[in-house]
């Protein structure tokens, strides 16, 4: 399914991400994703994932690399990335779509929040997900983590990235960025 092809910029930036992983895993990474998984999982994800995305997943690890709980691989008995999206993008028992089309949750901060990768936008919008508490005021929070996939990975390598640690940008921040796509984008989940 995946015909788009990654910049020179990002196939330096798989290598680097490669040298950074091995180096700062601790139990060693599991191995990439074989080109038949990746098929396979874009077939259940429904798009393409982005050339950059599928870089990390089938040259340097399926998953287990990173800040966070590390990568989330991408089948993992209901809590890979991949396996768990279509329980995701179906509604909530109150009828109420909760998770957009096209957003792949990649990383796991702890605390019930996600990092996920919006794989409909070209640069790789990277969201955090943030549920509410199960009360009805208590809305789930969508955040821009990072504008960019290639600027979420670098600023892992520089330390810099977590759940609370938007990616260094040139201009301040004077907090969190909520996702304003987030209503139309579940609009068109229903």
């Amino acid at each position: 399914m995946s015909e788009l092809r990654r910049s020179d910029g990002e196939d330096d930036l798989v290598r680097r991400l490669a040298t950074w992983a091995a180096d700062s895993a601790h139990d060693g990474l599991a191995p990439p994703a074989t080109s038949a998984t990746l098929e396979r999982a874009e077939k259940m994800f429904g798009l393409p994932l982005l050339p950059l995305l599928r870089g990390l997943y089938g040259e340097i690890a399926d998953g287990g690399f990173g800040p966070g709980y590390g990568l989330t691989p991408l089948f993992h008995v209901g809590f890979g990335a991949v396996d768990g999206y279509p329980a995701r993008i179906r509604s909530r028992s109150g009828g109420q779509p909760w998770w957009p089309r096209g957003v792949l949750p990649v990383l796991h901060w702890g605390g019930g929040r996600h990092a996920a990768v919006d794989c409909t936008s070209p640069e790789g919008l990277v969201l955090q997900y943030s549920p509410g508490t199960g009360q009805p005021e208590a809305a789930d929070i969508w955040f821009v983590e990072s504008e960019s996939l290639a600027g979420w990975l670098e600023s892992w390598m520089d330390g810099a990235q977590g759940p609370h640690q938007p990616e260094r940008r040139s201009r301040a921040l004077d907090g969190p960025i909520l996702w304003d796509a987030l209503a139309s984008r579940l609009d068109s989940v229903g």
